[in-house]
């Protein structure tokens, strides 16, 4: 059992700033992450697998900023570390680890979306 800091509280303060208290539309961003996160991984993986860096360092760049709407920066900072070790082409080993890593994380944190999901419908 990992007694990695990967599971934490979620910080929703950004997203709702951005948007507003809005529990459908909150419900729906919550949905895209779920859905979309797994499809960014799989292509980092596969890219990783194939040893096009180029294509990493992408899929990171664009998975980067949905970290900052649930309040997880040190997330967003390991994949801020792929994607610069993928750019420079450094430390495969590192860059393997960390995208075991960020998949541990980031089921986690689907989870985590998925119970705030049924909380909102709750409240909708």
């Amino acid at each position: 059992m990992m007694t990695d800091h990967h599971h934490q509280p979620l910080d929703f303060s950004y997203l709702i700033e951005m948007v507003g208290d809005d529990p459908i539309f909150l419900a729906d961003f919550f949905k895209t992450f779920v859905d979309h996160i797994p499809v960014y991984l799989a292509e980092m993986e596969n890219a990783f697998a194939n040893g096009n860096w180029s294509k990493v360092s992408h899929c990171a760049h664009k998975m980067k900023p949905t970290f900052s709407y649930i309040g997880r920066n040190d997330v967003k900072q390991l994949v801020e570390a792929i994607e610069k070790h993928a750019q420079n082409n450094i430390g495969p080993d590192k860059i393997q680890s960390d995208i075991e890593k960020l998949k541990l994380i980031c089921a986690d944190i689907c989870t985590q979306l998925e119970q705030e999901k049924l909380k909102l419908s709750a409240k909708q």
